[in-house]
């Protein structure tokens, strides 16, 4: 993606470029005014804080517009639809998943020239601010709610019990992180769909991201092959095995390899 080759990375142009996606033919241009918008009323409501002494006015001012008046939440009762993945419906309709919602905060945010960063919290996606010699937390999903460190590790019981809270786990996030968890989720909602197309032009992506994740290339080669691809398919098996001669399944690689070669014999 060139929004990814941009310095800075642009995660505004990388969200807009997956909602492509669905919509071709998107409105970038008009995605992107109302995330200047927004930042214009988050300035001016900041100035207003600032004005009656407010603490941390930015980010309060931040989460009033997006959260107190624009109403930006969590998509509870549809939490799997493909739309809460794609900037430009959780613009419209401001609903979406943690890691979409973090997006509009973090956008509107960087344009408003208040410090805040990406956090790849396990399970749920949350943006922070560095307040000194502590983090300010916020949780996009649940209204812009600040979580103190607690906060954190009772988020983490609900959504990763089996996982033991770590400070590291509130370290900031590139942007090629958190387009690679958009698209990872994406491609989730498409293969517990069984939408195969969908969902190879998803793994066509994260491959552009990572061009030789060995669980990617699998995913695409199986994909591939339910779609007739043969052959295509069988160049991702022969480059896992390539990349991973001693993998655990690689006997079943070899007998995939073999199938792929024949069913593209076939279509001869």
């Amino acid at each position: 993606m060139s929004a990814l080759a941009a310095e800075p990375p642009r995660l505004d142009l990388a969200a807009l470029a997956i909602a492509t996606l669905d919509k071709p033919l998107l409105d970038a241009p008009g995605c992107l005014h109302m995330l200047d918008v927004l930042a214009c009323r988050v300035q001016v409501e900041a100035e207003r804080l600032s004005e009656k002494g407010e603490v941390l006015a930015p980010l309060r001012a931040l989460r009033h517009v997006l959260a107190d008046i624009e109403g930006f939440r969590g998509n509870e009762d549809d939490y799997h639809s493909p739309e809460n993945s794609f900037l430009d419906q959780v613009l419209e309709r401001k609903l979406g998943l943690p890691i979409t919602l973090s997006v509009v905060y973090l956008e509107v945010a960087r344009r408003a020239g208040i410090s805040l960063y990406g956090v790849p919290f396990p399970g749920h996606f949350l943006v922070a601010h560095d307040a000194g010699d502590h983090k300010l937390v916020m949780d996009p999903f649940h209204q812009g709610d600040i979580l103190t460190e607690h906060g954190c590790e009772e988020l983490l019981k609900r959504v990763a019990p089996q996982l033991k809270f770590d400070r590291n786990m509130l370290a900031p996030a590139p942007v090629e992180l958190i387009t690679y968890r958009m698209l990872s989720n994406l491609r989730r909602v498409y293969l517990g769909r069984e939408d195969c197309e969908r969902g190879l032009a998803v793994v066509d992506l994260l491959l552009l991201l990572a061009p030789d994740h060995p669980g990617e290339l699998r995913t695409r080669a199986a994909l591939l092959s339910n779609l007739g691809a043969y052959r295509a398919a069988l160049k991702d098996v022969e480059r896992c095995l390539e990349l991973s001669p001693d993998a655990p399944d690689r006997d079943r690689l070899e007998m995939t390899a073999r199938e792929l070669r024949e069913r593209a014999a076939l279509l001869n």
